[in-house]
């Protein structure tokens, strides 16, 4: 009677990608040639290890779904043994239950999966600036300061015309002052020339 079985097994990660599909491919070889069926082969990829194995702190797991008889879980495992690029491996045995608990727990994540990324490759894009873009923020920079001393040289400029436009002020009432003072000093002088110039006219109808 055939069941449904799980194995799962940690290969060197030291090793490339053809030489982990070759480890792959020779484990799916054995299941098939000795009766079973392959269901599903899962790359989990590279993943820290719970302790270290044969002095490497990390492996690349591997999940190979099948069905088949339980006369060949040896013969896999034995292969799986033999073989100097796996670091460890485990079989388990799915009941109905733990497998369409497996099954709803792989749709869940592709789920997620496939809502995670329409929404990620805009934001992707977004933060993706074309050359052009970069170029013209550039130049923006550059002629950020540039602007900044314009602005600087005019509030510069503003503040001499007031200072001027003060000054103006301070002479203007100096100048009235000036000519006040004037106009005093002649309207003294007038005052002064008065008398005599009486006397004058005195003496001159007396001569008469």
């Amino acid at each position: 009677m055939k069941r449904f079985y799980e194995c799962t097994f940690i290969v060197n990660p030291g090793l490339d990608d053809g030489q982990i599909e070759n480890t792959v491919k020779m484990a799916e070889d054995t299941i098939v040639k000795n009766g079973g069926a392959i269901v599903n082969i899962e790359h989990i990829g590279r993943r820290r290890l719970a302790y270290p194995i044969t002095k490497k702190h990390n492996g690349y797991y591997i999940s190979v779904e099948f069905e088949a008889e339980g006369r060949i879980i040896e013969k896999v495992e034995r292969f799986l043994t033999l073989d100097e690029n796996v670091m460890r491996y485990l079989t388990v045995n799915l009941d109905a239950r733990e497998l369409e608990a497996k099954r709803t727990r792989a749709a869940f994540a592709a789920q997620d999966r496939g809502k995670d990324g329409p929404a990620a490759q805009p934001a992707a894009e977004a933060k993706t600036d074309t050359p052009a873009e970069k170029t013209e923020a550039t130049d923006e920079k550059a002629d950020a300061p540039a602007e900044k001393t314009e602005a600087a040289e005019a509030k510069t400029e503003a503040a001499e015309a007031k200072t001027e436009a003060a000054e103006a002020k301070t002479e203007a009432p100096v100048e009235k002052a000036e000519a006040a003072a004037e106009e005093t000093v002649e309207a003294t002088e007038d005052a002064v020339d008065a008398p005599e110039k009486s006397e004058d006219a005195e003496k001159d109808s007396s001569d008469k």
